[in-house]
């Protein structure tokens, strides 16, 4: 007698879909750096879909730094477990995988740049790797294509800006062609030009590239750019959604000891001065369009 196909639910669909596209996933997720010291990570919860572009911000000892370690497997869970593309991060035969799965750029690219020519710099982690030699030579014309520093491939490392040398660092990250990456801090040692290039660079790879970014940031104008904005107070999940739903709420990021975008703060003074403006707004040309029908 054959057995009868029992077809899944409309819910069981969304629940498979949602699964498939689930990429990190923390599950009450702590961590220490000694046994008897307080958890720099407290019993967290925490889901990161494929293709989307998250900022995670908070004040100096939120734990910003160690989640992202964690979440891309370079640190291990004292407690909980964190998971990569359904990879445990605490399996030791598991860890090769994770590595070529999530990539990340650290605060000083001087710390991740080990040659002195740039093509030579980009070609280091897929040789590590294995990766045949014809292979190596288009990802890394690819890469340097894709972070605008081909001109420069011939270049040494030690002559280029903290701008250029950032770019170099994300250009090896993706020739080992991860389907994540994750910016420690990346911006915070350059300049303005250089952070609207890393910014610039961060939005290409997740919109042209549908790269998984996760941006660890202490700049507001970087988080509205973001799709998800997570807020970490005390190694905890402190507030979580949109830049414009977690920005709107000044006195909430305030109280997190954060500060909020310029033109959000601007509209925040008004509010408060009898002005009904509203603070969900986030972007300057937006501003100046409401500021124009107020005083219209």
């Amino acid at each position: 007698m054959a057995r009868e196909t029992v077809r899944p639910t409309v819910t069981e669909y969304i629940r498979r879909l949602k699964n498939k596209l689930m990429f990190i996933e923390a599950k009450n997720l702590v961590f220490s750096y000694k046994e008897d010291a307080p958890p720099v990570i407290d019993g967290m919860e925490l889901k990161i879909e494929k293709g989307t572009f998250t900022a995670i911000i908070g004040h100096n000892g939120s734990g910003k730094s160690t989640l992202a370690k964690l979440l891309c497997g370079l640190l291990i869970p004292t407690g909980g477990s964190v998971t990569v593309d359904g990879m445990p991060t605490n399996d030791e035969k598991m860890q090769y995988d994770i590595r070529k799965k999530c990539g990340m750029v650290f605060q000083n690219p001087d710390n991740q740049i080990v040659a002195s020519v740039v093509e030579e710099d980009v070609a280091f982690a897929p040789e590590n790797l294995g990766v045949p030699p014809a292979e190596i030579r288009h990802r890394v014309n690819s890469v340097l294509k894709a972070v605008g520093m081909e001109e420069y491939a011939k270049h040494s490392t030690y002559k280029l800006s903290g701008g250029q040398k950032q770019r170099v660092a994300i250009a090896g990250i993706l020739a080992m062609e991860p389907e994540c990456i994750f910016f420690d801090e990346a911006t915070a040692m350059l300049d303005p030009a250089g952070q609207r290039d890393i910014i610039a660079s961060m939005k290409m790879l997740n919109r042209e590239k549908a790269m998984t970014v996760v941006a660890i940031t202490h700049h507001m104008n970087e988080a509205v750019e973001a799709d998800r904005v997570i807020v970490l107070n005390h190694g905890k999940i402190y507030a979580d959604g949109t830049p414009l739903q977690v920005f709107s709420d000044v006195e909430n990021i305030l109280r997190a000891k954060l500060s909020v975008p310029q033109v959000t703060e601007l509209f925040y003074m008004l509010e408060n001065n009898g002005c009904r403006c509203g603070t969900d707004v986030l972007h300057t040309m937006e501003a100046a369009e409401r500021i124009e029908k107020l005083f219209k």
